[in-house]
């Protein structure tokens, strides 16, 4: 009774669509799109007569999520487009008859097609036993147009946050800041579903993740930011049928300096419920974190005749809990229209303390002769609230093919930060201990509005357009307060700033893409922006505007060589705008040897960006290769300057990092991705690229650190073994590279340099019980890495310079265990396969 109560409420849900109703001479390959395919096939009962009105549901293979719903016409007969490409199954169901489930079948874009044998349902009014559908996805996915990671089939990103898992992703590095470079450069945009964020990556858990997409060469649909590509978090959303939902939770211990640290923590939930033609999800995080980090800093700099020398020591932990809710509600009004809602909100509170020791001293004929030397404690408590909200339509047309969707995306972020820093002076004896505090109230908003449509353009082509209305607003007001043994702790105004950029931006696309022979495919966009900022320093009154208008083309050529062999030659122009800390001019000193500060009259960067990519998938094996080549103009580089004034009375030599537009750069490379099935439990994931980098800044940085050859390489191994035991070792290196990392204490230091190799060791187990409800991790991370980093920096000028090595260091070793438990986990519990014979239809393509 409960299975003829479930087939009336799907058939009630679905007895108003629309029929989905071709001929026999229908043209499928015209509903392919470059992320979808096309499902064909026909449903019968015992006697061989078409069954109208069956209810075909179309489930992701991987989570066994519902993709989409349909029914047969009055022949019998469906065809299913907008299937995204991968692993999918179908669930029949028919009233009166038994549930019918297809094994899995592959989409992609080698095989966009799939021609499905004539489904015979048998009326029995019993549910057979269930059984189980095995259907594994690679962790990493490599084709022409981008890679996938996927975040639920690596063991070593349970209870981990977006950040770590990006330290797995070929050609993505993460630095011990959490810097984030994509080929070696940090002009990456970041999005998280599409849509830019306030959080930052290590506030996303892993939990939360369903893939990370790294996309190098998009097409003019997509917003042309970031020169090097785009970094697309893709959060979870189930979409299975009634109720269910995974509790996790996680702790963790760390190494630092051969002292067990207590790491972060974490419990997560995560429940949805579908029925009829709503869908819910609900997703709750609380996580908890401590790191901590180390350094030195050992610097000579020199004006004429005169030399200093500059030694620190630091030591400092960064800790706090951060909450996040997202939820959302998918409503499907008929088989043409759904209309979703999503809500998010999170709530971070965190706090620092780091210790400083300083010593600065002349040197004279090889000695060091004291100048100044003090130590540093400073602590601080931040807290954050972000929210957002999204809303999409879409709707299908009776024209197959023809689509419209709308956007609407809003997010708002309050910060609001405290830093106290207490400076004891032991030389000069006379020097007044310096107390200094500072207040940074940050407001940022980002909102955009969207359209797009596609639709069919004769036999094989297609025509996609659109338009986006975007604003971004980021204020900073910043006060600083100094005071010392004899005076107390007041406002300085000329040390405080306010500080609002704006943006607004207009852009529309369009692209036309069609195919040729079904072997050669062509696609070709242009969009266009018109961009209006505003940088307003609002304590001195200082107001810069910019209006520029830019045109951004790209181009993708596709040739099937065969069934397992693939080409695709790319283009694309690109921008990297710059930020409000690379545009806000005020002068930060709040670390008396490194000063920092910002540049209002920074240009955007702008890339060409060539791709030439192979492909090949036989069997069990796969290999992606890639040779690109990126032209820039405008760099947008940080950049380090020795200079010198009077402090106190006294002569006094610091750094100042600014930003700077160099001239032009270029950069080439290749990129391999091999993927191999040794055997049935043993799979290896190899990837390596090697580049060459040539700046030309009109010689405002050295020759040295404007060449640069590196290469990386990572190598991931799963094992599947018995009893439902996995093994997962993931390996990683980076060679020597230039950098324009910080140095010295905090954020301020230097940008032109060069930094040290790097490597680590992760390993992971993870066990299943209770039928795979309940599932258990221990995850080591870093169990062999270079946990230093160390970083040299230089600049020579005719009768002055510097030279300074630095070390950063982190935790040696990192140890969590994760536990998670599955309500109602339907991937495992799937009906029987009813039926018997079979018979192979025909559709023409």
């Amino acid at each position: 009774m409960r299975f003829l109560h479930k087939s009336l409420l799907t058939s009630l849900l679905l007895v108003f669509a629309q029929l989905v109703a071709f001929s026999q001479n229908t043209d499928l390959q015209q509903l392919v799109t470059p992320t979808t395919g096309v499902l064909a096939g026909s449903v019968c009962n015992e006697s061989g007569d078409p069954l109208a009105f069956a209810n075909i549901i179309v489930m992701n293979a991987k989570d066994s999520t519902m993709t989409t719903v349909a029914q047969t016409d009055a022949n019998g007969k469906f065809v299913i487009s907008g299937i995204p490409y991968g692993k999918s199954y179908l669930s029949i169901e028919y009233f009166g008859y038994g549930t019918y489930t297809t094994a899995p079948f592959t989409l992609s874009q080698n095989n966009p097609v799939y021609k499905i044998q004539r489904i015979r349902l048998d009326q029995k009014s019993t549910l057979l036993d269930g059984i189980e559908i095995k259907a594994e996805i690679e962790m990493l996915e490599s084709n022409l147009d981008k890679m996938v990671f996927n975040v639920e089939s690596s063991i070593t990103a349970e209870g981990a946050t977006a950040i770590e898992v990006l330290e797995e992703i070929p050609s993505v590095d993460v630095d011990l800041d959490g810097n984030v470079t994509l080929r070696g450069s940090e002009n990456v945009t970041i999005l998280v579903d599409g849509k830019p964020t306030n959080l930052t990556l290590d506030q996303i858990p892993a939990n939360l993740i369903q893939s990370i997409e790294v996309i190098t060469n998009p097409s003019a649909r997509l917003e042309p930011d970031g020169e090097s590509g785009i970094l697309n978090v893709v959060l979870k959303k189930r979409k299975e049928r009634g109720f269910n939902g995974m509790i996790s939770a996680r702790g963790s211990m760390e190494l630092f300096r051969n002292k067990p640290k207590i790491g972060s923590y974490s419990g997560t939930i995560n429940l949805n419920y579908s029925y009829n033609k709503i869908n819910l999800f609900l997703n709750y995080d609380l996580r908890g974190h401590n790191h901590f980090n180390g350094g030195s800093t050992d610097r000579r700099s020199w004006f004429g005749e005169d030399t200093t020398r500059l030694l620190q020591e630091n030591y400092g932990k960064f800790g706090g809990y951060n909450h996040n809710l997202r939820t959302g509600i998918d409503w499907f009004i008929n088989p043409k229209n759904t209309i979703s809602f999503t809500f998010s909100y999170n709530n971070n509170k965190n706090s620092s303390f780091s210790e400083l020791g300083v010593e600065d001293d002349s040197v004279k004929m090889e000695e060091f002769l004291p100048y100044e030397k003090y130590f540093q404690y400073s602590e601080g408590i931040g807290k954050r609230n972000n929210y957002s909200g999204t809303i999409n339509y879409k709707k299908t047309f009776e024209t197959k093919g023809m689509e419209l969707t709308a956007d609407i995306f809003y997010t708002h972020n309050n910060r609001n930060n405290t830093d106290t820093t207490f400076q004891d002076f032991s030389f000069p004896i006379q020097h007044l201990d310096i107390t200094q505090k500072s207040v940074t109230l940050d407001k940022n908003t980002n909102a955009s509005a969207q359209v797009d449509f596609i639709t069919p353009v004769g036999r094989k082509g297609r025509i996609e357009t659109g338009y986006k209305l975007s604003f971004r607003s980021v204020g900073e007001d910043y006060r600083f307060y100094e005071g010392n043994d004899s005076l107390p702790i007041t406002l300085d105004d000329s040390r405080s700033n306010n500080f609002v950029f704006s943006e607004w931006i207009n852009a529309a696309y369009i692209i036309y893409s069609t195919s040729f022979w079904d072997k050669l495919k062509i696609q070709g966009g242009l969009r266009g922006e018109i961009a209006n900022t505003t940088s307003d320093l609002k304590s001195s009154g200082e107001v810069h505007k910019r209006n520029y208008y830019n045109l951004f083309p790209s181009a993708h050529i596709r040739y099937d060589i065969t069934k397992e062999h693939s080409l695709q030659l790319s283009y694309s122009r690109r921008v990297s705008r710059p930020s409000i800390w690379q545009l806000n001019p005020f002068v930060n000193v709040s670390d008396r040897q490194n000063y920092r500060c910002g540049n209002p009259d920074l240009l955007p960067e702008f890339v060409n960006a060539l791709e030439l990519g192979y492909f090949m998938a036989i069997k069990k094996s796969s290999l992606s290769a890639t040779v690109y080549y990126r032209q820039r103009t405008n760099i947008i580089s940080r950049y380090t300057e020795i200079l010198q004034d009077t402090l106190d009375g006294e002569e006094h030599t610091y750094t100042l990092t600014t930003y700077q537009n160099l001239k032009n750069s270029q950069n080439f490379g290749i990129e391999l991705v091999y993927g191999q099935q040794l055997w049935k439990f043993w799979r290896i994931s190899l990837s390596g690229s090697f580049y060459r980098l040539i700046v030309n800044s009109d010689d405002m940085i050295d020759d040295y650190l404007a060449r640069d050859w590196t290469w990386r390489v990572r190598l991931n191994q799963t094992f599947n073994l018995p009893k439902d035991w996995q093994l997962q070792l993931n390996f990683r290196y980076r060679a020597p590279s230039i950098t324009t990392g910080s140095m010295g204490w905090g954020s301020g230091g230097v940008g032109q340099g060069k930094q040290s190799g790097n490597y680590s060791l992760d390993f992971a187990v993870k066990k299943s019980f209770l039928n795979k409800s309940l599932v258990v991790s221990l995850n080591c991370r870093n169990l062999v890495n270079s946990y230093k980093n160390k970083i040299e920096t230089y600049s020579y000028r005719n009768n002055y310079g510097y030279h300074a090595y630095s070390i950063r260091e982190r935790g040696r070793l990192n140890i969590s265990l994760s536990i998670s438990y599955k309500i109602n986990n339907y991937k495992k519990r799937m009906e029987k396969t009813m039926g018997g014979d079979s018979e192979e239809i025909e559709f023409e393509e």
